[in-house]
């Protein structure tokens, strides 16, 4: 397997430049994502073995309605912001990246600020009345802090991938907060720990990662208002922007409503305590150890991506599809079929106790599997103008999701939530790439065949 993927690299990547490029920074973003991996890997294994499931329950669900909030607090401008910036670059007009970023900091702040004030109110209404948790209380309280923190963090991240800066965007995504965590929870334990720390710890990230990355937006402006010898005039519309990015605000958010449902309804049941959400959390975490090289990729492949589609470059990017979709599948694949093989086995060097989420942790795998398999729909379809219709796509596979939770989990716990997400995720690769296919005869999904070619 190691073989095939050095010929792949030696191969395509000689012959297909942009394939290279591609490569080139997905290498970047794979070795961040990786050092993120060992890092959010060790977090977890510390606060399991520190604070047991209750512990690593209460901070993953607080993290995954903190995922809901920031992206409903950012309309989704983290995601369009992507494309505008790498498109207003690439044609070196600075005044409206400048004009862009701060018509959005305009509007998410102070929405940010208004659903942490509601979220700090209402934290024991929710810990209580939903959860009937009131250990929970004082981490939705500290979930509100860092809203505002988090948004910022968010949209400054993808406006740095924007400009293909790929070290700086991966470093600050995860790796950096999640550094910060571990280390103060490190120190902390010498003395005590309680159920908040860790969130208290994420705080201390938050604040980390939003500074700096203003910080390098601000030098990046700085030294580009050098560059331009005079201002342009061109119009400016927030307002188009908006109408614009709509689509891939609805489909962000429903996508990452998608992938929080599970653990944010499992928690609900009366039946599932905070410790079954812990470990379902948990081997959802190790499932999509696959997903980082997806997520590496795709760091760097959705500015090229719409870079080959708007200049209708598309014989060059159906061989980027192509080849990025069998990297990411030779990739994927062994790592996924050994946590199906292995599942107890992988669960118990986390916490011995975890072993009864094995059969959880073999439906995710297959999930992710299946994910590698149809390659980077989702990134194509809002990179290509599809927007409206992916946002159409996974509004169906996510109210499917809701649907099956509902029915599953009161049957199967936490294996049927994780069912549900198997049939949500084959749903909509399955028809936006048979979409892709048809439209552009794009072949976005990993073909047999294409390993002896």
């Amino acid at each position: 397997m190691l073989d095939k993927l050095k010929r792949i690299i030696l191969r395509d990547g000689a012959q297909d430049a942009d394939f290279k490029e591609v490569l080139k920074g997905g290498s970047m973003a794979f070795i961040y994502r990786l050092l993120n991996m060992v890092v959010s890997y060790g977090l977890m294994l510390f606060i399991s073995r520190k604070l047991g499931d209750e512990g690593i329950g209460i901070y993953n669900l607080s993290l995954a309605f903190l995922g809901i909030l920031v992206m409903l607090s950012c309309l989704g401008f983290n995601t369009s912001v992507v494309r505008f910036v790498s498109q207003y670059n690439a044609e070196s007009a600075f005044h409206k990246i400048r004009k862009l970023y701060t018509a959005i900091l305009k509007i998410i702040i102070p929405l940010s600020f208004l659903i942490a004030i509601a979220l700090y109110l209402g934290a024991e209404s929710i810990a209580i009345g939903f959860y009937d948790d009131p250990a929970l209380i004082l981490p939705f309280q500290i979930l509100a802090l860092i809203l505002p923190l988090s948004v910022v963090a968010a949209l400054n991240v993808e406006f740095i991938r924007g400009l293909k800066q790929v070290h700086v965007s991966e470093f600050f995504r995860n790796l950096g907060i999640h550094t910060v965590t571990l280390v103060v929870l490190i120190i902390a334990s010498f003395y005590t720990l309680q159920s908040y720390y860790p969130m208290a710890a994420y705080l201390l990230g938050a604040v980390v990662a939003a500074a700096f990355t203003l910080i390098y937006i601000w030098r990046y402006f700085k030294g580009q208002s050098v560059k331009e010898s005079s201002p342009s005039t061109t119009e400016f519309s927030i307002q188009e922007h908006l109408i614009t990015s709509l689509p891939m605000i609805l489909t962000s958010f429903i996508q990452l409503l998608n992938g929080r449902v599970d653990t944010v309804m499992l928690g609900l049941f009366e039946s599932q305590s905070t410790g079954d959400v812990g470990v379902f959390t948990v081997a959802l975490k190790i499932s999509v150890i696959t997903n980082f090289m997806i997520g590496a990729m795709k760091s760097i492949g959705m500015p090229k991506i719409s870079e080959l589609f708007w200049s209708g470059k598309m014989d060059k990017l159906n061989g980027l599809i192509a080849r990025t979709t069998k990297f990411i599948f030779l990739f994927a694949a062994p790592v996924s079929i050994l946590l199906m093989i292995f599942p107890a086995t992988v669960l118990e060097l986390v916490e011995p106790d975890f072993s009864y989420g094995s059969r959880t942790l073999q439906i995710f795998a297959l999930t992710q599997l299946f994910n590698a398999s149809c390659g980077m729909v989702a990134i194509f379809l809002n990179m290509t103008g599809n927007q409206v219709f992916f946002t159409r796509l996974v509004a169906i596979t996510t109210t499917l999701n809701i649907v099956l939770n509902l029915i599953l989990i009161p049957m199967y716990g936490m294996e049927g939530a994780a069912f549900a997400t198997l049939i949500a995720t084959a749903t909509w690769n399955i028809i936006g790439a048979y979409h892709i296919w048809k439209k552009y005869k794009v072949a976005t999904f990993f073909r047999p065949s294409s390993l002896w070619s």
